[in-house]
């Protein structure tokens, strides 16, 4: 008969056997890993706080906050005031205003936050997509350049970690962990008040569950079937995250948003730098270029397997990388796999025997030391952004706001560092001609006209005389600038590094009535 005294020590030995298990794993070499590689997103990232649309989604969601509400027209423009608009993207916005309660450093942790995050989850799908955490490691670190021109601090960013999560569900269930599949129509819950990518997701499950209707070994692809079970799970799963869609504050408005963008904002889409196609004289069109020889190289010299689905995943976000700069951080994510299955020829996997615990603590906590001891200040911060807005401008409009008369024409990508800067959270400010919310603009004509003038069409004078424009808010060496130092009735106010203010003094009384 066994003493009371001997099960109690044993649960004893089993209960601090189970704890250093788990300070263990705490500090593993793959914790070390996962540390460092989110401490280099998070370097990466603090580049990226210039984002022309981080101000105004910040400024949303300081507003969502203070008010409780969400918001459903327009209170910073003139040229759109009051014109139907709805916060599409308002959670990630509302974590957004919460962080910007500390300023642009706020913000800044915000975005090294979430690119951290991405990068982990990045290297967590790699990781479970072959079980090479050294695999996953190095191919994260080669695709990080090219996925970290995408660290912006925009709800986008977010929907990205989504789309990852996605992945590594699809991942797991294809691995034979099928209670995963609970967790992936919450996901769509927040996916779709959270960003317009919750769609992309949507058609890439959709595909995985087509691609597993298949079974066959063609040359390096192999297709294996669905049970009839795994085949009617997926399909339940996919029909219960499109039924969670319209459950936002808005209703169906934000599911329909994606195919309003695609069929209602055809400037938008040809003129937003992210829709373009790829251009190869452009960093990014360099790495894209590389990433598909270095594919079609591997491939003739090694012939690695490719899952049917994983091939097709690759070819979609190729063809759609190539023609919209925005799906580069896509083809990053399926290019993953792949990369991760090829580098761990070479790189043999984590042996947990062999661990050094005590140095990757080391490791870890000066990692830790390094990126709080040199995270930017507030004056750094404002120095950085200097070179990207006219902050001088900005000030000057603030200390002398009768030598800048309303309404003021504006550059698009300083629209929403307006708003950040003079919008109130009660619409009182300086309102804006443009900023990033192009499906107002858009809807209203504004953002043609926009257009127009700043690429200084024939119809300038008229177009700047139809909005009564005052004052314009403008590239200092730009071909607008130009012109209006030489118009008829205009003086430059003010000139900067970056920006410069001009002022009309003559009427457009004439030129309205020539127009006429």
């Amino acid at each position: 008969m066994v003493s009371t005294s001997h099960v109690i020590a044993d649960e004893a030995q089993a209960s601090e056997n189970r704890l250093t298990g788990l300070l263990k794993n705490i500090i593993s070499f793959p914790v070390f890993l996962a540390v460092l590689l989110a401490a280099v997103a998070g370097y990466q990232a603090h580049l990226h706080l210039a984002d022309p649309d981080t101000w105004w989604h910040a400024k949303i969601g300081q507003l969502i906050l203070a008010t409780g509400h969400l918001p459903t027209h327009d209170i910073y423009s003139y040229t759109v005031p009051g014109h139907a608009w709805i916060a599409y993207e308002w959670l990630g916005e509302v974590l957004m205003g919460w962080a910007a309660k500390w300023g642009a450093p706020g913000l800044l942790v915000l975005l090294c936050i979430f690119s951290g995050l991405l990068m982990l989850l990045l290297y967590l799908y790699g990781t479970v997509c072959t079980g090479n955490v050294k695999a996953s490691v190095a191919a994260c670190a080669i695709l990080l350049p090219l996925g970290a021109v995408f660290f912006t601090l925009r709800p986008q960013l977010l929907g990205y970690c989504y789309l990852l999560v996605l992945l590594i569900l699809m991942e797991l269930y294809r691995q034979g962990r099928e209670k995963v599949l609970w967790a992936i129509p919450p996901l769509f819950l927040l996916w779709v008040n959270t960003h317009g990518s919750f769609f992309l997701g949507l058609g890439i499950l959709g595909v995985f569950w087509l691609c597993g209707l298949f079974e066959f070994e063609w040359g390096s692809v192999v297709a294996q079937r669905w049970t009839k079970r795994q085949s009617r799970n997926l399909l339940l799963t996919m029909l219960a995250s499109v039924v969670l869609l319209p459950l936002t504050p808005y209703g169906a408005q934000l599911a329909a948003y994606p195919f309003e963008m695609a069929w209602l904002q055809p400037l938008n889409i040809a003129n937003i730098q992210e829709w373009q196609a790829v251009s190869f004289g452009e960093a990014w069109g360099k790495a894209f270029l590389a990433l598909v020889l270095a594919l079609f190289v591997v491939q003739l010299k090694w012939k690695p397997r490719f899952r049917f689905f994983d091939l097709v995943f690759l070819l979609v976000t190729v063809a759609a990388a190539a023609l919209h700069i925005r799906f580069i951080i896509v083809l990053v994510f399926a290019f993953l796999p792949w990369l991760t299955s090829f580098l761990g020829r070479w790189l043999t996997p984590y042996v947990r025997s062999k661990d050094q615990y005590v140095l990757n603590v080391a490791l870890i906590a000066l990692i830790a030391f390094g990126f709080v001891h040199y995270f930017p200040s507030q004056k750094n911060i404002d120095k950085r952004l200097a070179k990207t807005y006219p902050m001088n401008a900005i000030a000057f409009m603030k200390s002398h706001p009768a030598s800048v008369p309303e309404p003021m024409f504006n550059d698009y990508g300083w629209g929403g560092y307006m708003i950040w800067t003079f919008g109130n959270l009660d619409g009182s400010s300086r309102p804006v001609f443009i900023d990033g919310r192009c499906d107002i603009y858009e809807y209203a004509g504004v953002f043609g006209d926009y257009l127009d003038i700043s690429r200084l069409n024939r119809d300038t004078p008229m177009l700047l005389a139809k909005y009564n424009i005052r004052s314009v808010f403008t590239v200092g060496d730009g071909i607008l600038a130009t012109y209006l130092r030489s118009a008829p009735g205009w003086s430059e106010t003010y000139r900067g590094k970056v920006a410069s203010i001009f002022v009309f003094h003559g009427s457009y009384a004439q030129a309205k009535r020539a127009g006429s």
